[in-house]
């Protein structure tokens, strides 16, 4: 009995790695456009947190010293700022809410004392802010990245006048 061996062809193994070549390529291709996809989700992400970030940290700081005659809109060194007032021990402290230096800011002292906008603390990247206030309704607007951001804030006790 003489078995013979099937001839081999060249062209069944550049198939293979023709095959595996394009698979390689378009797995590399995939995974580029994946991490660029999600760069790009990331970033957007990072964008919406600013403004979600600064608004909701507002809204809550306002909400929180929203008490008689407490909350007021003020400009100093040609900055606004929201000031909210509270007494603790008898005596009166002011956080200060604000913008500075690309960041909003918040700076917690005692009444009187000599606004230095770089002692703020600061909570998240912003460009500027605007704050009104009318009738009840305090209006703050925010921007960051060259969009603007606003919220309205229903006060629920006596505005400073």
């Amino acid at each position: 009995m003489n078995l013979k061996k099937p001839p081999s062809h060249a062209i069944s193994g550049v198939f293979v790695f023709l095959v595996l070549g394009i698979f390689a390529v378009f797995s590399t291709v995939m995974v580029l456009l994946g991490a660029r996809a999600y760069k790009g989700t990331a970033d957007r992400a990072g964008e919406h947190n600013a403004y979600r970030i600064g608004m909701a940290y507002v809204r809550s700081m306002v909400r929180g010293s929203d008490q008689d005659q407490s909350v007021s809109v003020e400009t100093e060194d040609g900055i606004p700022v929201i000031a909210l007032r509270n007494v603790y021990d008898g005596e009166t402290y002011v956080t200060r809410l604000y913008v500075y230096d690309g960041m909003l800011r918040e700076w917690f002292t005692e009444e009187g004392e000599e606004f230095v906008p770089e002692f703020g603390e600061s909570v998240c990247a912003m460009d500027e802010m605007n704050a009104a206030i009318t009738g009840q309704l305090l209006q703050v607007s925010l921007r960051a990245e060259d969009t603007w951001t606003a919220v309205d804030i229903a006060l629920r006790s006596e505005v400073m006048k």
